[in-house]
């Protein structure tokens, strides 16, 4: 019987323990998580998800060509006219670029929203419509130049950099501020290039610390110790014609900067320090630098003007072409012409001076050339002047008739050459005259005999290389019509006092003596898109004097051939000098 109460109790045992063991292998039904089926991500999670398409340079160029081409007064907005905005309704939108560390120890004006400059890339999320007026401002009015240029690139189309020193600027005025960093807040207003913004954020996280700041005196230094050092101008033209450059920098406005692209360094690794009027033309031109890559590259604070109030040295300028133009004039001989007689004697006599002929490579292949002369077409002799001998070496200029070589005369005789003017008709005279004429283009040789200022030298170049058709000329004829159809014609006289006094002047002209032209700058016109016509006695003074003109930048000056004895021998009217 025990036996059998015993055998009943360990099965019983043994099968509370099966029953265990089977619950916890098996847990209750309603805890299994069945697999869940497969979904397809959709188009737009695709998208999200996939790198953003690679950036073609010519997406890069057409958005900074957009962002260049709509610039009004360089972008930049003044303290006072900040303050009027905010008055207004709706206000612009107030994009703080200061990092936060900034914010909470000076404050900021109220209302605007703070992402430091190096985040502005990863929260464009946080900006208004592309179409909302950005002002951007940071301590001083450089990083929000950097900011305003890449997003103006990406496409908002009203954003300002806040100048006058920018948020120091607004406290020294004595303008509100606000304490805190607020709440960012999400906006999604504007869908940027997804390619571009990438870009965009790259350049934006890696600005080096400086921010790409270099001052004067660090320039001034780097210039004399790194002669790989590349200088880029962004200024206008006629701000280097009026105030000069930095020696060999290479001059890309900024307005063009993208279409100048061919002028900048190949090499993006290259050391370049780029300069404006005060640096805030630089510091857009170093911001899409970077952006396309280029990996070292600062912008001058202050700019030229901080380079020029420093004392360091200047190239070329209106002060070094009033300089240049009057040692010229202060060393001129009879004008500076070279008669065809003594030509033909010194030749003879073993004394030939260097002969630049100016004429056209045709016309030299066509009617021969004198030997011993060198070929530089006048619009090519900016370019050549490694052709040229030394500054104390004799050049006598020739032409076909002595029109183009006075020009090439004056151009070169303000670099400093001693140049003189062949006369008598030039090599049409020299022909004439029966003198010898070698056949074919001769060969010139590389001399590097002298080296002009670069300033000045950009600036005959440009003058040389844009000479108009026409060369200037404007007969007596042409010149009377103008006179009767064109009541705003400005006449310039540039024969001497005595001249004057004794044969009368075209009515209506301004006198200037051709020795004091440059000292008589007060007296020209103070459009240099005028309509000028300078004349002398003969033809000579005058084209000198039209050359000067076409230097500074004037545009439409012509001088009149046969000067004031073919306007008389004409029949054209004449009035008596009044002394002034």
């Amino acid at each position: 019987m025990k036996s059998r109460i015993f055998w009943i109790m360990t099965a019983i045992f043994l099968f509370g323990l099966m029953a265990s063991a089977c619950a916890k292998e098996a847990p209750p039904t309603e805890a299994i998580q069945q697999p869940a089926e497969a979904v397809e991500p959709t188009e737009a999670e695709e998208m999200m998800a996939e790198e953003p398409a690679e950036l073609s340079e010519t997406d890069l160029d057409a958005a900074f060509n957009a962002f260049l081409s709509n610039m009004v007064g360089y972008n930049t907005v003044s303290l006072e006219a900040l303050n009027e905005m905010l008055a207004e309704e709706p206000p612009p939108f107030l994009l703080d670029v200061r990092s936060t560390e900034e914010v909470e120890a000076n404050g900021r004006i109220e209302g605007s929203v703070v992402i430091p400059l190096r985040e502005v890339g990863k929260h464009t999320d946080q900006l208004p419509s592309f179409d909302t007026t950005i002002v951007s401002y940071c301590g001083s009015g450089w990083r929000c130049t950097i900011a305003m240029t890449e997003l103006g690139a990406l496409g908002w189309q009203d954003v300002l950099s806040l100048k006058g020193n920018s948020f120091g600027g607004w406290v020294e005025a004595g303008y509100p501020v606000v304490e805190g960093v607020p709440d960012p807040v999400v906006l999604n207003a504007a869908d940027p290039n997804a390619a571009l913004l990438a870009r965009v954020d790259e350049t934006l996280s890696n600005i080096p610390d400086g921010y790409g700041v270099i001052t004067a005196e660090a320039l001034n230094t780097e210039i004399a110790e790194n002669p790989d050092l590349i200088l880029i101008d962004v200024r206008r033209a006629d701000e280097v014609q009026a105030k000069g450059a930095i020696a060999g920098a290479i001059h890309i406005p900024l307005e063009s900067f993208i279409d100048g692209k061919a002028d900048w360094p190949s090499n993006k690794d290259a050391a370049i320090a780029v300069y404006c009027g005060s640096g805030h033309r630089s510091t857009i031109a170093m911001t899409i630098l970077w952006t396309y890559g280029y990996s070292d590259v600062r912008s001058l604070k202050g700019g030229f003007s901080a380079w020029a109030d420093a004392g360091y040295a200047i190239s070329g300028g209106e002060a070094a072409l009033d300089a240049a133009f009057n040692a010229f004039l202060g060393s001129m001989t009879g004008y500076n012409t070279y008669s065809i007689d003594a030509l033909n004697t010194a030749i003879a006599e073993g004394n030939a001076p260097f002969l630049l002929d100016v004429r056209t490579v045709d016309e030299v292949e066509e009617n021969g050339y004198i030997e011993g002369a060198i070929v530089v077409p006048l619009r090519e002799v900016g370019k050549n002047t490694d052709l040229l001998p030394g500054f104390d070496t004799t050049i006598v200029s020739y032409c076909g008739s002595g029109w183009r070589c006075t020009i090439a005369m004056t151009g070169l005789d303000a670099l400093g050459y001693d140049v003189l003017s062949l006369k008598g008709n030039s090599f049409g005279g020299w022909v004439e005259a029966g003198y010898p004429v070698a056949e074919g283009v001769p060969q010139a040789e590389v001399l590097n005999g002298a080296t002009p200022d670069p300033g000045l030298l950009a600036s005959i170049d440009d003058m040389l290389s844009n000479v108009p058709e026409g060369y200037g000329v404007i007969t007596a004829e042409a010149l009377n019509s103008e006179i009767v159809e064109n009541p705003d014609v400005i006449l310039i006289d540039v024969r001497r006092q005595d001249e004057v006094e004794a044969n009368g002047l075209i009515e209506g002209a301004i006198h200037i003596p051709l020795e004091s032209f440059i000292d008589g700058k007060a007296d020209w016109p103070a459009d240099k898109s005028a309509t000028i016509v300078v004349y002398c006695g003969s033809g000579h003074r005058s084209t000198i004097a039209m050359t000067m003109l076409w230097t500074y930048g004037y545009s439409d000056v012509r001088s009149l051939k046969g000067g004031f004895g073919g306007w008389v021998d004409a029949g054209y009217p004449v009035v008596e000098y009044a002394m002034q």
